[in-house]
């Protein structure tokens, strides 16, 4: 089914089909959710390493959830992070991956897991 349209610049009427509007609609609404998509996955992206950063760590107090034990709480002078692990008084862990709220530690012996929750 076609559509007319009137150009006022030519002033004539003009049948245009419908499917093209329709598929340049189609194309820029692609476009307009990659865009949307791109940033929010971007977003993520930042926030997940930063979360996971020696530095993002440091700054928080921890408190000991269950598995394996470096301490019952962490607070944020009490420990130091050298290349992916934490050395505190009570012992040594790798690092395994942080969410925000809650800090996955592994210990480097026995390869015991263990959680902190952040009470920052």
């Amino acid at each position: 089914m076609s559509k007319i349209r009137y150009y006022s610049y030519t002033r004539t009427l003009c049948l245009m089909p419908e499917r093209k509007t329709q598929k340049n609609n189609f194309g820029k609404m692609k476009k307009r959710i990659f865009k949307i998509l791109s940033v929010i996955i971007g977003l993520v992206l930042i926030l997940g390493f930063y979360s996971n950063s020696s530095s993002f760590i440091e700054k928080q107090d921890w408190k000991y959830a269950e598995g394996t034990h470096i301490g019952d709480w962490l607070a944020k002078n009490s420990f130091e992070i050298n290349n992916g692990i934490i050395e505190t008084n009570q012992g040594k862990a790798k690092i395994v991956f942080c969410y925000g709220k809650e800090l996955i530690i592994e210990n480097i012996e026995t390869k015991e897991k263990g959680y902190y929750i952040n009470k920052s």
